[in-house]
């Protein structure tokens, strides 16, 4: 028994590691190794340019067939952008003139996640401020008919305009993206000028 406990305790101690690591890169210069692969990010335009975030350059805007398979609901994010083959990708919803603050909002998001998959188990949540914004994550694990899925939902607010965001992944895979997603969300710049 003890040899298994201190078999986890390497296992953990071996992600943090690895977790440190993909945290020191540069996601604008780097090719960063993910799940087997190497990816470069690009500043992406979202929203007519109000926001720019770093995304993965292989990652395209999702094909409306697919999003209604994987997005049932009518309100799905209008800008769901996918690696090829759909298991990895980021939504993004551009909300104007809220009053709400962002703890209230985000608070909101995870009562909403709450309430829809009650099945849901929640870990860390956090703050994300890009220079001059001010931002809230939250991350949970959800179940699919074949596997788990690792949800991280984010609002980014830039004066009037707020940013209301997820990414997901394959639960076996959220460790090699969290810091990286995390990264993004730190860096994320209004306007077009990258």
């Amino acid at each position: 028994m003890k040899e298994g406990k201190y078999t986890d305790e390497k296992i953990l101690l071996l992600k943090r590691s690895l977790q440190r690591a993909e945290a020191d890169y540069d996601l604008l210069t780097d090719e960063i190794p993910v799940c087997g692969k190497m990816l470069r990010f690009r500043w992406v335009s979202l929203f007519d340019g109000r926001f720019r975030m770093l995304l993965p350059e292989h990652f395209e805007q999702m094909p409306e067939k697919i999003a209604k398979v994987k997005y049932i609901s009518i309100h799905r994010p209008p800008i769901l952008l996918s690696n090829p083959e759909y298991d990895e990708n980021f939504g993004f919803h551009l909300l104007e003139n809220m009053e709400m603050e962002v703890d209230e909002l985000i608070g909101r998001m995870r009562e909403a996640v709450s309430a829809l998959a009650p099945e849901a188990v929640f870990y860390e949540k956090g703050e994300a401020d890009p220079e001059g914004m001010e931002g809230r994550w939250f991350e949970y694990k959800n179940f699919t008919l074949d596997e788990e899925t690792y949800n991280m939902q984010f609002v980014i607010r830039a004066g009037r305009y707020l940013l209301a965001g997820t990414f997901n992944c394959r639960m076996r895979v959220y460790d090699a993206w969290k810091p990286l997603v995390l990264k993004a969300l730190a860096q994320i710049k209004q306007g077009e000028e990258a």
